[in-house]
């Protein structure tokens, strides 16, 4: 079925997937099932409104509302009520104290607003962590600082989607993988350095798309080798020698790094970054089935729009939905969910609508902070027969005025757009997210950084006393610093001090992946048709699954 957007005017498809889909997940009060109506906005534009609701990349010093003290924090101004996670968690305040009677003379939209203003937050977003205050999005992580989307991890630093890694430092997309630094979307993988797009490889350095090897330098392409240099076997001598001449050394990794470059333009790309898929598209997928239009999502089925996900099934237009989450419809960030709709942060709910940041809880509709509740509505407690009987009424009064299946309006959002992960997925300029109606935080001068030293070429040469130095960022002339832990790290990776700040550092990682936009392609060999993140007219080359496994493995 063919729809017009109401935002960009743009025409899209709403597939039969999906509408059966909405179909069977509408809520049912008293025999009687509410469906969620045809989506009035494309795909791009409903995952525009979803992720304006995450930043997790850009935090900031806030106040404590319980003492005033100074609090780090996702938000960048005083507009909202914050807690620290201890505080949060604790038993000094009690959100229920915050529910209200339902007004029907009023939009639900209005009286959530309303709710949402008053009920404090939780600063970060964390989840069983231990000793990880620098973090956010994060859960059952140990020793951690500036990770986000990540869980199970321990002793990582500056990092984004790491699984079960550990002593991972400068790295994204890892999982299940240890001792790594500046790797993009490995799997399996121990004791490596600026590798990417690999799986089951250990003791391997600048290179790509390694599958089962060890002690490979500057490769791309290879399966089950051991001492490659260049993609040409050499002796464990001549290999270990053109290992020792470059690490350490500054110029040699940045050497290293353009031959690395080169050597990803000119290698054969598949057209899709797909491991063990069956009817699926998108990019970054792992075993996964019946998965549509879904980016960085493992383990999961019978899925469509969805980014970021762990073991998902029966999801659509979801973001960030981790450990299991099920039957869920216009959602982000949840962890271990059932039967969640139209909702923003859930942590091992279920039966939810309309609600954010609620834990252990279910039978909610239009909540924000509550923990280890049930049948509550605006955040006040009724008994089962009361919240069926409400929750029916409230729905129809939202279909009255088009509110029902409309996901939270953009004002909702407490964060300037360039500040959100939709900033990330679908960037605006401050004049396009502004005549939007958007939020946007002009970046304020940040001092430049001093450094009364040249930084040594060889991480040998660098003394203990580099971590009370500000360091000067070769690109955005913004300070930073090397953290003792970092130090002791790079020292055991034989890696230089970088001459980037974390910021740079992160960008220049995430532009090693495409976008999420799909286009039809054909397989530069066979000429099958595929859909494919390399744009039409990328000089790269790409095949489909069938040749790809032919030519490169």
């Amino acid at each position: 079925m063919k729809k017009i957007c109401k935002i960009s005017g743009k025409e899209f498809e709403v597939s039969q997937f999906e509408q059966e889909f909405l179909e069977r997940v509408g809520p049912k009060f008293g025999g009687k099932k509410y469906r969620f109506p045809l989506p009035e906005l494309s795909p791009v534009e409903r995952m525009r409104l979803r992720t304006m609701q995450r930043n997790e990349q850009n935090l900031f010093r806030n106040i404590s509302a319980m003492d005033g003290a100074s609090i780090l924090s996702i938000y960048d101004d005083d507009r909202y009520k914050l807690y620290t996670h201890e505080q949060w968690w604790g038993n000094d305040w009690d959100p229920m104290e915050y529910g209200r009677e339902y007004d029907f003379s009023k939009g639900f939209f209005e009286q959530w607003a309303e709710l949402d203003r008053e009920v404090p937050r939780v600063a970060l977003v964390q989840v069983n962590n231990e000793n990880c205050p620098y973090t956010t999005g994060t859960g059952y992580c140990r020793n951690c600082h500036l990770i986000n989307c990540s869980e199970n991890c321990e002793d990582c630093i500056y990092g984004k989607l790491l699984q079960g890694c550990k002593d991972a430092i400068d790295c994204a997309y890892g999982y299940d993988s240890e001792l790594l630094y500046q790797c993009f979307y490995v799997k399996d993988c121990y004791n490596c350095v600026y590798v990417s797009y690999s799986q089951n490889s250990s003791e391997c350095l600048f290179s790509e798309n390694l599958k089962g090897c060890r002690n490979c330098f500057l490769s791309t392409n290879l399966s089950n080798k051991e001492y490659y240099f260049m993609n040409k076997p050499v002796s464990k001598e001549q290999y270990e020698k053109l290992v020792s001449d470059c690490l350490g050394s500054y110029r040699g990794v940045e050497k290293a790094k353009e031959i690395l470059a080169r050597m990803r333009q000119e290698r054969v790309h598949k057209y899709a970054n797909m491991v063990n898929c069956e009817a699926s598209t998108g990019d970054f997928l792992t075993n996964c089935k019946n998965c549509v239009e879904c980016f960085e999502v493992n383990d999961s089925e019978d899925c469509m729009y969805v980014q970021v996900g762990v073991e998902d099934k029966d999801v659509v237009d979801c973001s960030n939905m981790y450990l299991k989450p099920e039957l869920s419809y216009q959602v982000l960030g949840t962890i271990g969910t059932f039967d969640v709709h139209f909702s923003v942060y859930q942590f091992n709910a279920n039966n939810v609508l309309y609600s954010q940041f609620c834990h252990d809880s279910g039978n909610l509709f239009g909540c924000a902070g509550l923990r280890n509740k049930q049948y509550c509505v605006l955040n006040k407690q009724y008994t089962k027969e009361q919240y069926e009987e409400l929750v029916p009424r409230i729905i129809e009064s939202m279909q009255e005025r088009g509110e029902w299946g409309q996901f939270f309006p953009a004002e909702s959002s407490p964060f300037a757009y360039n500040d959100t992960v939709a900033h990330q997925y679908v960037p605006l300029t401050k004049e396009e997210a502004m005549g939007r109606g958007y939020r946007w935080r002009d970046e304020e001068e940040r001092a430049k950084g001093v450094v009364d030293y040249e930084i040594p070429d060889r991480i040998e040469e660098v003394e203990d006393d580099i971590c009370e130095k500000v360091l000067v960022c070769e690109k955005s002339g913004r300070g930073y610093k090397v953290l003792p832990k970092e130090l002791k790290f790079l020292r055991r990776m034989k890696m230089p001090v970088p001459r980037l700040c974390p910021d740079e550092r992160h960008k220049e990682r995430m532009s090693m992946r495409n976008g999420l936009d799909l286009f039809a392609r054909e397989g530069g060999k066979c000429g099958a048709a595929v859909e494919s993140t390399f744009k039409p007219g990328d000089a790269r080359e790409i095949y489909c699954e069938k040749c790809y496994l032919e030519v490169v493995f």
